[in-house]
C-alpha cells in the first residue's frame, strides 16, 4: 500500500508544479512552445509515477518442484517428427506414425521399430525414408 500512496503524492506534487509553472508561463511567441514542454514533463512525471508502483510491487509465480522432464518421450516425438518430416518430403501420404524406442544402460535411447500408416507400397516408403530407416525394423500397415 506504500507504493500506492507515493504514486499518488508523486502524480500531485507534478499536477501542482506544473501547474504553476503553466500559470506563469509567457505569452506571445513561445507560449506554445513552453507550454508544449511542459506538458511532456507533466507526461514524463506521470509515466515516472507509474513505474514506481510497477517497480516496488513484486510478482511471484509458483514453480511445481516436483518437475521431472522425460526425456524418452521427448526423444520419440522427436522422431516421430523427423520421420513425418522426410514422409511429407517426399510425398507419402500416411495417417499415423509410432515409434517405439529402447533405452539403454548408459542412458542413450535407441529407435527399434517405426509403424507407418499408409496406403503406400513399402518400397516407396523406404526409399523415400532412404538412411533414416537403415538399421530399424520399419513396419507399414496399409489402410
Amino acid at each position: 500500500m506504500n507504493f500506492l500512496s507515493s504514486a499518488i503524492t508523486a502524480f500531485c506534487a507534478a499536477c501542482i508544479f506544473i501547474g504553476t509553472l503553466y500559470i506563469l508561463c509567457p505569452e506571445g511567441a513561445v507560449s506554445k512552445s513552453v507550454k508544449y514542454i511542459l506538458s511532456l514533463v507533466f507526461l514524463v512525471s506521470v509515466i515516472a509515477a507509474a513505474g514506481v508502483v510497477t517497480k516496488k510491487s513484486e510478482i511471484s509465480l509458483p514453480a511445481p518442484s516436483d518437475y521431472e522432464i522425460n526425456t524418452e518421450t521427448l526423444d520419440t516425438a522427436n522422431a516421430e517428427l523427423i520421420y513425418s518430416y522426410l514422409l511429407r518430403l517426399g510425398g507419402i501420404d500416411f495417417t499415423k506414425i509410432s515409434v517405439y524406442t529402447d533405452k539403454s544402460a548408459d542412458g542413450s535411447i535407441s529407435i527399434s521399430k517405426v509403424l507407418i500408416y499408409s496406403n503406400q507400397s513399402r518400397e516407396e516408403i523406404l526409399k523415400v525414408l532412404n538412411g533414416a530407416a537403415e538399421n530399424t525394423e520399419v513396419e507399414i500397415i496399409n489402410e
